[in-house]
Parts: C-alpha cells; sequence; structure tokens
C-alpha cells in the first residue's frame, strides 16, 4: 500500500509519501503561481529517487489552500485536520498546536487520536506569518534561515507598538536607520508576535502537551519566545513544516483502508485587536447543515459545504473572513434590525458569536 498526502500551502507546497504504514519520502517546494503545475511539481520531486511513480500511488489527499486544484488527489482535507493528524504520528501526547503557516495562524486542540476538537484561526493581519518574516528579513538584509539564531543574539529587546505586516515594517526600517541592532529589532518584532499568538492558544485553552508547526517552527528565536510566553517546551516534530502533508497522507491511508473517521469540532472565524474580539464559532459537531443560517444572515456571512462526502456543514463563507467586523454587527444590533438571524434561526445552536 502506498499513499501520499499533498499541501499545497500559500508559501511552500509539501508532499510526504506512505510505504505500508512508514514514511518513505517527503519534500517542500515553492508555490508557484498555477496550483496544478506546483502539485505535480511537488509529487514529482517527492517520488524522485524512490523507484516510484504516481501511478503507484494507491490513494492521494490533498490539503492546504490550493487543496480543490490538486487533479490527482481522490479527496480533500481541512489543513487544520491534517496538522493534528499528522503531529499524532510524532506525539501523541500532544494537545495544542500552533500552526504559523505563509499567511495566517491557527490554533488547535486535539484528542489522543489526533482528532481536532477546538480550533480558532486568526486570518485577519499578515503579522507573525512566514510572508510578514520574509518581509522582515528582507528589510533587513538577512538571509531567511538566519533570522532565528540572530534574535536569540539580542542584548536588548526593541517594543514594537504593532505587529501589522505595513506599520511593522515601516517601524523595522526606521529603527534600523536610528542604528539598532538587527538581533534587537527581531527580538521586539518576537515578542510582539508570540503575545498574540498567546492569545490565540488562549482561546482554545492551553493542554499539555504543546507544539508548533508550518514553517516559521524552524525559527528558533520564535519558538524560544513562544515557548517563553507559553511556559511550556513545545515538541517538535523532525521537519515540522511536512506535517500537514503527513496528516493528509495518513488520512489517505485511513481512506484506502475503509477506516474513515468523523471529527466534530468548533470552528472559529475572526480575530481580536485594540477594539475587541470579533469571533463567529461554528459547532460542527452540532451543525446539521440546515442552511438556514445562510437565508438568515443579511450580510450573506454563510455558506453550507461538504468535504470528504460528510454531512454538509454551515461556515463562513472565504469572501467574508477578513471583513467580519465591517460585515457582521454582532447578535444584539443584528437582532434589533432584524426579526431572524443566524442565531434565532439555529435549531440546533450550532452558532455563537462574541462580538
Amino acid at each position: 500500500m502506498i499513499v501520499a498526502g499533498i499541501d499545497i500551502g500559500s508559501r511552500a507546497a509539501k508532499a510526504a509519501i506512505i510505504k505500508d504504514g512508514t514514511i518513505l519520502a517527503t519534500t517542500i517546494c515553492d508555490t508557484g503561481p498555477e496550483s496544478i503545475k506546483t502539485a505535480h511539481a511537488t509529487i514529482n520531486a517527492a517520488l524522485e529517487g524512490t523507484g516510484l511513480t504516481l501511478d503507484d500511488i494507491d490513494y492521494t489527499v490533498a490539503t492546504g489552500y490550493g487543496r480543490v486544484l490538486v487533479p490527482f488527489a481522490r479527496e480533500n482535507v481541512s489543513e487544520i485536520s491534517c496538522h493534528a493528524r499528522g503531529i499524532n504520528w510524532y506525539h501523541p501526547s500532544v494537545r495544542t498546536i500552533l500552526d504559523m503557516g505563509g499567511q495566517d495562524c491557527k490554533a488547535i486542540r486535539c484528542d489522543a487520536e489526533g482528532h481536532v476538537t477546538d480550533f480558532v484561526m486568526n486570518d485577519k493581519c499578515a503579522g507573525g506569518t512566514g510572508r510578514f518574516l520574509e518581509m522582515i528579513a528582507d528589510v533587513l538584509n538577512a538571509p531567511l534561515a538566519e533570522i532565528g539564531d540572530l534574535a536569540l543574539q539580542s542584548k536588548e529587546t526593541i517594543p514594537f507598538n504593532t505587529i501589522c505586516a505595513v506599520f511593522a515594517k515601516t517601524e523595522a526600517i526606521a529603527r534600523l536607520r536610528q542604528g539598532v541592532n538587527r538581533s534587537d529589532i527581531l527580538a521586539g518584532l518576537n515578542e510582539a508576535i508570540a503575545t498574540r499568538c498567546l492569545n490565540l492558544l488562549k482561546r482554545v485553552s492551553i493542554e499539555k502537551d504543546f507544539t508548533i508547526t508550518g514553517g516559521i517552527a524552524k525559527n528558533s528565536g520564535m519558538v524560544a519566545k513562544i515557548a517563553e510566553k507559553v511556559g511550556l517546551e513545545p515538541l517538535l516534530a523532525e521537519d515540522p513544516q511536512i506535517i500537514g502533508a503527513l496528516g493528509a497522507a495518513l488520512f489517505a491511508q485511513e481512506k484506502y483502508l475503509g477506516k474513515e473517521t468523523e471529527e466534530a469540532a468548533k470552528v472559529q472565524y475572526g480575530y481580536n485587536d485594540g477594539t475587541g474580539d470579533y469571533f463567529i464559532t461554528i459547532n460542527l459537531g452540532s451543525c446539521d447543515g440546515c442552511g438556514e443560517c445562510v437565508s438568515a444572515c443579511p450580510e450573506g456571512i454563510f455558506e453550507v459545504f461538504q468535504e470528504d462526502g460528510h454531512q454538509p456543514k454551515a461556515r463562513v463563507t472565504e469572501a467574508s473572513r477578513k471583513r467580519l467586523s465591517i460585515l457582521c454587527p454582532g447578535y444584539h444590533s443584528c437582532s434589533s434590525e432584524h426579526r431572524t438571524n443566524c442565531l434565532s434561526i439555529c435549531q440546533q445552536n450550532a452558532i455563537s458569536l462574541t462580538w
């Protein structure tokens, strides 16, 4: 039995191949402008040297932002589920996951089998993501692979007023012109990012054991600062960046063997900033996919989707995720203007708002 998982992320594409229950090969490539070409290039890179071809793979599952565009994948699974399942392969004791990706960060809680039990994501601002660190490394004229160690050389952490990608870049340039050491600038940014990550993790509750996945988990300075904030030393995988692809391969193995499992999770959309919390939470275990929330919401925030052949569920539309504070006035304001809304119409009480 040969199965594969492929993770088409916003900045990097990863693949993992499992043969008879053992990891045979993994690879990491840059995500190109065309997801289909990126998918073929990534899986071929993983197969190189194995003596196998794409035709030899019995089942492939895709994940990541480009998962629906992988032509040779039999199914696709969300990256949240894949990161939980993938880290469970390395560290079954892990219960709290911080996935730091190219364009967003996710806090995930899982059980002993790697099933997601709660989840929060912050995708409103690029601050603290892989793209953000690439930008800062460019500003500081430092190789991206070296900024983690460079931050650990800091003698004085420089406070940053914001980690908004735009303003932090401007502030970093200003500090650099003032003669501030590059390591001190990086340490200050890491401090601000780690604080944001801690607040995100608190929303799912921090339980032992703790891990960080994604490419930023290779940044030693960031990992050290997050560990300090959380108060737990993270259990890291051999390569934290391929965890999503590995999880997808493990799902492919289950699908091929007919051991598919159902997962119930709370999915939370939104963010928090200086003005407050803006979150919509959907309990997928309770949601029956009736679609009443879709017609009840005057702003068209919700849609119904069906993934992996499971029961349909509600979710916040992709177009609405980064505009929630603009589109949604909150339950009390909405109730005063409309007879029905997402909360009042949901018979399963699957939707909750923090506004």
